[in-house]
């Protein structure tokens, strides 16, 4: 500890300094390992001893495989299921298991898959980016909707517009860190979302145009860049009026 000291109009006012700020967070040494008292901190870490997931609980939590999807992609894709769990310290009241656990997530913040991490690295400007092109184009789709009565040619255009216009920002990856890097590789075997209430307009407006095949070839463009829309039940109602379009067609 150190003292600095300096003049005011009051008088002198001092600082105390806490030299090289707090000591890094070690287990404590007589933790219970295989049956934790009351509520506990504890870690998942790799086999090299590294901490990948940092949590609190009671009783068996510790060794529970219900977790983040995020968790079990890691712990199955990255470590083979195979993983070490280590009790940081136990014997602990609920609100002091709050408090060790935020300060073991803070210290190993940038390499832990917890979901909820206050130090999660985030890309705060790109962030903001993502969102006020999404709010834009969100935003162009609503007009195209409301000027669809009036002048269905114009809406098809605005659609279009709208749709190729999703890459801007739906591939910036503003997550950092191993959640970052997780989260990438998820949409890159999975699929990312677009803006599916696009495609479902785009198509309606083109079948009631008289142009089915068209409609056809749009929706096949959507879903190879977004294959996670195909998940949900407007790709099924796209796909259905586009195929009975094309049999009133033959």
């Amino acid at each position: 500890m150190k003292f600095t000291a300096r003049g005011t109009n009051l008088g002198v006012e001092l600082s105390l300094h806490g030299g090289d700020g707090p000591k890094p967070l070690k287990p404590a040494a007589h933790a219970n390992q295989e049956n934790p008292r009351r509520s506990y901190v504890y870690a998942h870490m790799d086999s090299a001893g590294k901490i990948f997931y940092v949590g609190k609980g009671e009783r068996r939590r510790a060794w529970s495989a219900d977790r983040h999807p995020l968790w079990r992609r890691f712990v199955e894709k990255h470590l083979g299921g195979k993983y070490q769990v280590r009790i940081l310290q136990d014997n602990l009241s609920t609100g002091k298991a709050e408090e060790v656990e935020a300060a073991w997530i803070a210290q190993c913040s940038d390499d832990l898959v917890n979901w909820v991490n206050m130090g999660r690295a985030t890309d705060f400007q790109a962030l903001e980016h993502y969102h006020r092109l999404q709010n834009a184009n969100r935003a162009l789709i609503q007009q195209a909707k409301a000027i669809e009565k009036r002048n269905l040619v114009q809406a098809v255009k605005m659609y279009v517009q709208a749709i190729e216009a999703i890459p801007g920002y739906a591939f910036i990856n503003y997550e950092k860190g191993l959640v970052g890097q997780l989260l990438g590789e998820e949409a890159d075997e999975l699929g990312r979302n677009g803006e599916i209430e696009a495609l479902d307009r785009l198509t309606m407006c083109l079948i009631k145009l008289e142009r089915s095949a068209e409609a056809a070839q749009h929706a096949n463009n959507y879903f190879a860049l977004y294959r996670l829309d195909l998940q949900r039940a407007a790709s099924r109602r796209i796909a259905k009026r586009i195929e009975k379009a094309l049999v009133r067609t033959r």
